[in-house]
């Protein structure tokens, strides 16, 4: 009876020995192992790609915001701020599919000669903001390019604030984009803003 245990248990031996050797050899699950270990490397890299297209295409639509924002602007005579905040939601919808709307501000400058000499000096005539703009990250009340200070002029300042939250937010920080667009009036010299 022993003896025909132990043969038992050689042939058992036997045949696993020769289903590992088998099993050693065989390459039919190598390419299976192969894809698991590379899966998580390439979720990263399409991620990613997805995140820097998305992130352009945020950047290309903040200045979009503050073109068209500052071009709609430019085509009234005269604005309230009832007729601001329907161009703010212009442009907010722009920024569509994104969670988030941009913060918009609105100022309209006058480049004044001093006293008749070569000097000039910019004026704060009216603005308008959104809720959530941050003026810190934003232009000085007066700020205007050096180019745009050579002549008797009036200017239509837009700043557009977005804060863009990456779809690999775990790993990347929020990137905040910022856009300032400036445009003179159409159809008027000045553009008077009742109460704002």
């Amino acid at each position: 009876m022993m003896g025909k245990e132990c043969e038992k248990l050689v042939r058992l031996v036997q045949n696993i020995y020769a289903y590992l050797r088998c099993f050693s050899k065989d390459e039919r699950a190598v390419s299976a192992v192969e894809f698991a270990l590379l899966l998580p490397v390439i979720i990263l890299i399409y991620a990613g790609v997805a995140d820097v297209s998305r992130g352009v295409d945020a950047s290309r639509k903040v200045n979009r915001v503050a073109s068209v924002v500052g071009d709609l602007v430019s085509r009234q005579i005269s604005v309230l701020p009832a007729q601001l905040d329907d161009i703010f939601l212009i442009g907010a919808s722009i920024m569509v599919p994104s969670a988030k709307n941009p913060e918009i501000k609105i100022s309209f400058l006058r480049v004044e000669r001093i006293n008749n000499s070569s000097n000039f000096r910019v004026t704060l005539l009216w603005s308008r903001k959104t809720r959530g703009f941050d003026d810190k990250k934003g232009m000085g009340a007066t700020e205007l390019p050096e180019s745009l200070r050579k002549e008797v002029m009036n200017y239509i300042r837009v700043e557009t604030q977005y804060t863009y939250q990456p779809l690999l937010s775990a790993v990347l920080p929020p990137i905040n984009m910022a856009e300032t667009y400036f445009v003179s009036p159409r159809y008027s010299d000045l553009i008077p803003c009742a109460a704002c």
